[in-house]
């Protein structure tokens, strides 16, 4: 199997954002690609907060706002969350032509940093450190064989 293959492979399996988040745990993904109703009630408070659902709706109210996520890679023009469409993190690994920012060789960098101390994305960044921890150690190991 040619590189490439097996790294676009290892990616999909991963379904993982340019950021690191990971789409196999995100609610907006599991509604969009899994019409998933337990992931439709986690986000349920949000959707009544913004007033697109009411408040006496249940989960089944969000399932029909899907498709909000297909994931960072395959997103379209029309993604329902605003950033995606300008996310810095994508942008920039499009640019420097990597996967996700644990490979390029700033990071963590001072941008991502910031956006990683809030608690909800703190989690992407310790994914990314352990990938780049292990991507490392394996660079290493092959190197010296």
């Amino acid at each position: 199997m040619k590189k490439n293959a097996k790294k676009e492979l290892i990616m999909n399996k991963l379904k993982m954002a340019a950021c690191g988040i990971d789409c196999n745990e995100c609610a907006s993904y599991k509604v969009t690609t899994e019409q998933d109703l337990k992931a439709a009630e986690l986000m349920l408070p949000w959707f009544q907060g913004q007033g697109l659902v009411g408040e006496n709706e249940g989960a089944e109210a969000v399932l029909k706002f899907a498709p909000f996520c297909t994931g960072c890679w395959n997103m379209k023009n029309d993604c329902y969350w605003s950033g995606c469409n300008d996310c810095r993190f994508r942008a920039c690994c499009v640019e420097k032509q990597i996967d996700h920012c644990g490979e390029c060789s700033d990071f963590p960098c001072e941008r991502y940093e910031e956006w990683a101390s809030n608690e909800t994305y703190k989690k992407a960044m310790e994914h990314l450190l352990s990938l780049k921890g292990g991507l490392d150690a394996l660079g290493k190991s092959t190197s010296t064989n």
